[in-house]
């Protein structure tokens, strides 16, 4: 794994921790991160190598916590080795302006068009979100007409009243539960995944922003234009 991967994966594990009262999932899960960190430390390797041999006896709570110590400061270890654009990516729970500021420096790479792709947009994707993008910049916005939330449409109707042509923003409903993505597609090029929904990323588990990279770009890139395309505008 190249220096992107590895934190990539740690970032993942430390999302994906199991149930602390699933023995099985929980020694799986250390299994899995005691690999990935053979990658970055060897020390880390070890000391969840050991966690997981004395699992029984602490109990699997205790064992949660005590490999979760270890798997932050793997991460800490990765973010510093990642190229600086991969930075940042993972939020920690309950860190509402991390979140805030992951989303910001991805929007501030745009120099003509933002479309966001989330399927339980909320008030907050123009209150909290899009309102980060440099001025000038088209932002669009694509949900569910199903699960968007109620507040959405009046928040919008001000965001256009109050910043008119400074932010031209555009919207639009895609067929009941077509969206299977949430997505943040920078100048029809680079393409982020987001793990949770803008109105409650990072609020009680860990989330994430990760690039995509590979042929996936242009194949999300390609599927959601036909999105748009067919999706009614708000």
């Amino acid at each position: 794994m190249n220096e992107a991967q590895r934190y990539v994966s740690v970032g993942r594990l430390i999302e994906e921790q199991p149930d602390d009262t699933d023995e099985h999932a929980v020694l799986r899960w250390i299994g899995r991160a005691t690999a990935i960190a053979k990658e970055i430390d060897m020390m880390g390797a070890s000391e969840l190598s050991a966690i997981s041999s004395i699992a029984y006896i602490a109990g699997t709570k205790k064992t949660v916590q005590k490999a979760n110590a270890v798997l932050y400061r793997l991460l800490a270890q990765a973010e510093l080795a990642a190229p600086m654009s991969d930075q940042g990516a993972f939020i920690a729970a309950g860190s509402a302006l991390d979140a805030m500021s992951a989303i910001g420096r991805v929007f501030l790479q745009a120099t003509q068009r933002l479309r966001i792709v989330d399927p339980y947009m909320d008030s907050k994707a123009l209150t909290d979100f899009a309102i980060l993008a440099n001025e000038g910049i088209e932002i669009e916005l694509l949900t569910d007409e199903k699960s968007v939330r109620q507040s959405f449409e009046p928040a919008l109707v001000r965001f256009r009243q109050q910043y008119g042509s400074k932010r031209p923003i555009a919207a639009r409903l895609s067929s009941p539960r077509s969206l299977h993505d949430r997505l943040i597609v920078v100048d029809d090029k680079t393409v982020y995944t987001v793990t949770q929904s803008l109105n409650a990323l990072a609020d009680r588990s860990p989330a994430s922003i990760v690039r995509v990279d590979g042929d996936s770009v242009r194949l999300k890139i390609d599927a959601y234009d036909q999105f748009w395309a067919s999706a009614k505008a708000v």
